[in-house]
This record gives C-alpha cells, structure tokens and sequence, in this order.
C-alpha cells in the first residue's frame, strides 16, 4: 500500500532507508506498525520477496514457508518428515509423530506406555521380553 502521510519520513524495517508518502510500502499487520520497501519484505534465509507470498515471523526475522519450516519445525524420528502438528512425541532427545511412536516389532501404538529402545526404535515391553530379553538363570523369567 502506498506509505501513509504519518509514516512520511519512517526508516524501512530491513534497510533503514527512509520511506517517503506515497511510496510503495509493504505493512504487515502481524509485525506491528512498520514498513518495509517491497524489495526488502523478503526472506531471512533465501532472501525471496515475500510481497504476495505467505510469511513467517521468528525471533523479530521473516521466513517464506519453507525455510520456516525446515528451521524451525522438528522432523520425525520415524520417516523423517517435519512435524507440523502441535502436538508430538519427545523420547530419548528426539520427536515422533503421534502415529509414529510405535513398536518396532508389533507396531502397536506407544504413547504414555513403557518401552525399551531397541536399535534407536522404540520396542514395547510385551515384544522386548518374548524377542530380546535375557532369562533369568534362577526362575527363567525374562529380565525386563
């Protein structure tokens, strides 16, 4: 939109250089009240202008899409996608999707139950017992 009279003489949020009334300014309601040149409403990573484009806000930065998704949004320990839901699983320093935190075995869903890693997977304690648990020489129960 063209800057308004009482932002005559504002600096650019990006470059600092003065926007002037009438001039083409970018506003973007979500930032607060401050104008950016077109040519510098852009991304931080890649620099894409970002005038007619979905933008992100970080940390006082703008990101297009992609980059605000490939920095800041975690990825699956299981196929490796972001997590874009706000909800997920935390294990062992990484995260799953809610569908991903599985056996590896029985693939039976591990949420809020125990498990035993297994080869950097999750394993239910049914399946670690009955494949990989050592006996117990004394009684031959399987050492959880």
């Amino acid at each position: 939109c063209p800057v308004p009279g009482p932002c005559h003489g504002c600096p650019c949020r990006k470059c600092g250089r003065r926007l002037n009334k009438g001039d083409p300014g970018i506003s973007a309601s979500r930032l607060g009240d401050q104008f950016w040149h077109p040519s510098c409403f852009s991304c931080h990573f890649c620099q894409q202008q970002l005038v007619d484009l979905i933008y992100f806000q970080q940390d006082g930065r703008i990101y297009c899409g992609r980059h605000h998704a490939e920095l800041f949004r975690p990825r699956c320990a299981s196929c490796d996608q972001l997590i874009f839901m706000e909800e997920c699983i935390e294990a062992e320093g990484r995260r799953w999707h809610l569908e991903h935190f599985c056996c590896l075995e029985c693939e039976e869903p591990l949420r809020g139950q125990r498990y035993v890693m297994r080869s950097g997977r999750p394993c239910c304690r049914g399946c670690f017992e009955s494949l990989f648990a050592e006996p117990c020489q004394a009684c031959g129960d399987p050492i959880g």
